[in-house]
């Protein structure tokens, strides 16, 4: 019995001090662990700034914590791109993965709480809780998604000299990840991708871009960032799949940028075309050319989230080819074809408009005036007794191509964009008298990109329902022309006492000029006299006139010279 409990209690005794050694170990560990931590987190937040800066970033921290299990945990971490880029989370961790494929400490699972993404125009992206793995050396950088069921990667590789960028798709669900607001807006549900985009830096500088991609089920947003506040109760259009295929070449050395494969399949229609700029910045020199063969205008008004009450709204094929210096608009050759196919039944609000009716007219403030549009009301003018100069000159100044296009005038935009990106600003436009007409008597006065499709869809289908002579006499009885102040015979009394037949050349210059801005304007001619400025507009208007033989040399004179006793 005694030599059984010797060895028992010695057993014992082995076990208690090797238990004991153990807890030590670790206790020396801990306390290791515990006055290094510090220098550890240190280094960590030191390394995180070093590699920002590396990528042309600043690097912003409100914490960085290293747990015992080596998982680093950093709050409120921010990167800045000389203001151009902001990325933000409140909280990320980091953790590096063991991996047969990869050396030591080249692999890392990061985990973000949520993040934020600024970019300029007032785009931000909102990024979903999500979990990534991320590879990197000196020169690659690998980023994947951890999610079951889906691939979403990104790939950056940079050698001596060249540089290639790449991501990866399939079945990545970008609509639970990622959200696109503008100025605070949604602009729509980016739904489900597959596809390969690369951005390609070639040894001799040169860009090149290639995307074979669709998503489906993409729905976008009945609004469209116009720098207003306010999303105007923004609502998703009919979901639909998109299909991008295009390749394109730019050399920032000689100003060049040249896509030759250009296709976009989107919401029933096709595009296709082909893109070449020369010149770069200082005298770019475009050619442009875009085809599509069938363009279904109920469904593209689905997709953008718009309803015209109608299944069939006819169909319509387009294609136009730009060419000439951006810079210089009147020189720029626009050709162009429209073809447009009516519904195959007439739209009961717009054959309406073929006999009297009353439009309902809303000031900006909100007062609303009913326009009677027909031979029983007082204010109503014919078209007939309209004076045909006055005709000329609506014309000239609103829409010189009215009799040759079919309510839209494709000619006109390429000259509008240019014009508004040679002085910086957005003052023009390309409305027709057709889209003027839809704008007035169908939808509100914010201006954004859902309404300009309604506006063109719209001016389509009043242009072919109504017929030009009809179209003209509503327009010319229900426009603006000042304050609560609708129709040429109310302006022509208003201003001038008279009836339109009795109108002078001037006086009808002064009526049409007042057109694109009848309330903006009533300040240039406050004191009873127009001021230089918007002399000036009619004088260009008269000189129209003159150089088309409207107005002989001897009418131009007068109309020049004649002074405007405005009753205002």
């Amino acid at each position: 019995m005694t030599v059984i409990w010797t060895r028992v209690t010695s057993t014992r005794s082995r076990a208690f001090w090797a238990l004991f050694g153990g807890l030590a170990a670790g206790g020396a560990a801990w306390a290791g662990f515990v006055l290094l931590l510090p220098a550890v987190e240190a280094e960590a937040r030191a390394r995180i700034e070093s590699e920002a800066r590396r990528l042309g970033l600043l690097a912003t921290l409100g914490s960085v914590h290293l747990s015992p299990s080596l998982t680093l945990e950093l709050r409120d971490l921010v990167l800045e791109n000389a203001g151009h880029v902001r990325v933000m989370t409140h909280a990320a961790t980091v953790r590096p993965s063991l991996s047969f494929r990869r050396a030591p400490g080249r692999t890392a699972i990061v985990s973000l709480a949520d993040a934020v993404v600024e970019l300029p125009a007032g785009i931000r992206l909102e990024i979903a809780p999500s979990t990534w793995a991320v590879d990197s050396t000196s020169r690659d950088l690998g980023v994947r998604r951890i999610q079951a069921g889906e691939r979403l990667e990104l790939e950056w590789q940079r050698g001596s000299e060249n540089a290639e960028l790449r991501v990866r798709a399939t079945n990545a669900r970008l609509a639970e990840l990622v959200r696109i607001l503008v100025h605070g807006c949604p602009i729509g549900d980016l739904g489900t991708v597959d596809g390969d985009a690369r951005v390609t830096r070639e040894p001799s500088g040169a860009i090149r871009v290639t995307v074979q991609a669709r998503t489906r089920a993409l729905a976008v947003a009945t609004w469209a960032a116009d720098g207003q506040e306010g999303c105007h109760g923004t609502s998703l259009g009919a979901p639909t799949d998109v299909e991008l295929d295009a390749e394109a070449l730019l050399q920032p050395a000689a100003g060049s940028l040249r896509t030759d494969r250009l296709r976009l399949v989107a919401g029933g229609a096709e595009a296709v075309g082909r893109l070449a700029v020369e010149g770069g910045f200082a005298d770019p020199r475009v050619e442009v050319e875009v085809r599509v063969a069938r363009l279904d205008l109920a469904r593209l008004l689905a997709t953008a989230g718009l309803d015209l009450r109608a299944d069939d709204l006819g169909w319509a094929s387009v294609t136009v080819r730009v060419t000439g210096p951006l810079l210089e608009p009147a020189t720029l050759l626009v050709d162009q074809r429209l073809d447009f196919t009516p519904p195959s039944r007439p739209l009961p609000w717009i054959e309406r408009l073929k006999g009297p009716f009353v439009h309902r007219a809303e000031s900006v403030g909100g007062h609303a005036t009913l326009v009677r549009v027909g031979p029983e009301s007082p204010s109503f003018v014919p078209l007939a007794e309209v004076p045909p100069l006055f005709v000329r000159t609506l014309l000239l100044g609103e829409d010189s191509n009215f009799y040759g296009h079919r309510g839209i005038d494709l000619a006109e935009l390429p000259a509008a964009i240019a014009r508004n990106l040679a002085s910086g600003t957005f003052a023009r436009g390309a409305s027709t008298i057709s889209q003027q007409l839809a704008k007035n008597l169908f939808l509100s006065r914010e201006k954004t990109v859902s309404r300009k499709l309604e506006e063109v869809a719209l001016a389509l289908l009043i242009d072919s329902s109504l017929g030009k002579s009809r179209l003209l006499e509503i327009y010319l009885n229900v426009i603006e022309w000042g304050p609560d102040l609708y129709g040429l015979r109310p302006a022509a009394q208003h201003y001038f006492g008279k009836e339109p037949a009795d109108l002078t050349p001037k006086q009808m210059a002064f009526l049409v000029s007042l057109i694109p801005g009848p309330l903006k304007y009533q300040r240039s001619f406050a004191g009873g006299t127009p001021t230089p400025f918007f002399e000036g507009l009619m004088v260009t208007l008269l000189a129209k006139l003159h150089a088309v033989g409207a107005l002989s040399d001897d009418e131009y004179q007068l109309a020049i010279a004649e002074p405007l006793d405005l009753r205002v």
